[in-house]
């Protein structure tokens, strides 16, 4: 049943492991694992986990000589398996993530692992953040976006679906403290993400039932570079990957179960007094066509089509709503996938006809085919 209550059972003294993903920062690597170590609550294990760097960043690594600290490096450059890898590393009753460019306060974990203990309903807490650069230099108020996503307001399970359905993800990964038990009934992160793979997780715990919350306290320093260097969305291809990611890990509202459940994470829906349970991937998949992000327009797709195999549902949402087979073929043929054939078809005439005809008739052809793609929406 989703929204099972997630509940502590541990009676012992929490033990605190720490991951660290390792690649090429050596420049980096010993301020983030001195911030660990500088710890008013220290962490009982240190993993760091190499993911096959070509600078000297194992060596580095290696230099920051404590008992607590555990150095495994990859000879493959792999990225979300080598992460895994580490995680299944660590044995604490709390993992937190530390990513290696990054710095804690002296105090982070006390506090989050004080919240936790006092919160058995809560399976992660998340710190708010500072950005500094390349040369450990704050950003300055208002000159990074970064600052606005990493200041998210506390709300309650419901809440927090809505704003991960809609917005995205509110967490830096480096500020969070996680219950290992979340891991041991939901999986580990997913390797298959490059890029979304915290988000993912994030939504897989709260939609089991925990709550999650945010130390609204500046306790992660999050490295930004002034290039934009480490920051993967600056690309056409990084921002496709994303998208491409964030309509898969919308699948995670399948587990919504109930008509009931779905109106708590989005009350504006209007549902039939005649609907059942049957219909809420229908609503789901409707709500979603509505939004303009190529993710929940990819999403709304496979969602529909997932529910169409439900030969009873479709009956009901016919009794509902009238919609049949007719709207359901049109639903599915009048969406983003549409789109991409017709501009792929138009890119290719547009290639092929710029070889032969003069500039100003190619520009008139252009104006023509924007008009009869206007006309066809």
């Amino acid at each position: 049943m989703v929204f099972s209550q997630g509940v502590s059972n541990n009676t012992v003294k929490p033990s605190v492991s720490v991951l660290t993903s390792l690649y090429n920062h050596e420049k980096f690597i010993r301020e983030a694992l001195e911030s660990a170590l500088s710890q008013t609550l220290q962490p009982d294990e240190i993993v760091v986990m190499d993911d096959a760097s070509s600078d000297e960043s194992v060596k580095v690594a290696q230099g920051v000589q404590h008992s607590t600290i555990h150095v495994y490096s990859e000879s493959m450059n792999l990225g979300g398996p080598n992460t895994m890898r580490g995680l299944e590393l660590c044995r604490g009753t709390f993992v937190a993530i530390l990513n290696s460019d990054d710095v804690w306060l002296n105090d982070k974990l006390r506090k989050q692992v004080s919240y936790l203990e006092n919160h058995p309903e809560c399976g992660a807490v998340f710190t708010y953040v500072n950005l500094i650069d390349e040369n450990g230099t704050s950003w300055s108020e208002g000159t990074n976006r970064h600052q606005a996503v990493f200041q998210a307001k506390n709300r309650d399970r419901y809440e927090w679906l809505r704003y991960f359905f809609f917005s995205g993800n509110p967490f830096c990964a480096s500020s969070a403290l996680i219950r290992r038990e979340c891991f041991d009934q939901l999986g580990p992160l997913d390797g298959r993400y490059v890029q979304l793979q915290d988000l993912d997780m994030w939504i897989r715990i709260t939609m089991h039932g925990y709550d999650v919350h945010v130390i609204q306290e500046p306790l992660t320093k999050y490295r930004v570079m002034r290039d934009g260097s480490n920051m993967s969305a600056s690309t056409l291809s990084t921002k496709s990957l994303h998208t491409f990611e964030y309509s898969k890990i919308l699948r995670n509202f399948w587990k919504l179960k109930s008509l009931t459940d779905l109106k708590k994470v989005f009350p504006e829906l209007q549902i039939s007094a005649d609907a059942d349970d049957s219909l809420v991937l229908f609503y789901l998949a409707i709500h979603a066509s509505k939004q303009a992000t190529v993710q929940h327009q990819l999403f709304a797709l496979e969602t529909m089509s997932y529910w169409g195999g439900n030969i009873m549902a479709m009956q009901v949402a016919h009794k509902c709503h009238g919609f049949g087979l007719i709207d359901y073929r049109n639903f599915l043929s009048n969406g983003p996938i549409r789109d991409l054939q017709r501009r792929g078809v138009r890119n290719r005439l547009e290639t092929f006809i710029s070889r032969f005809l003069p500039f100003h008739l190619v520009q008139i052809l252009k104006t023509v085919l924007l008009r009869l793609g206007d006309s066809n929406k």
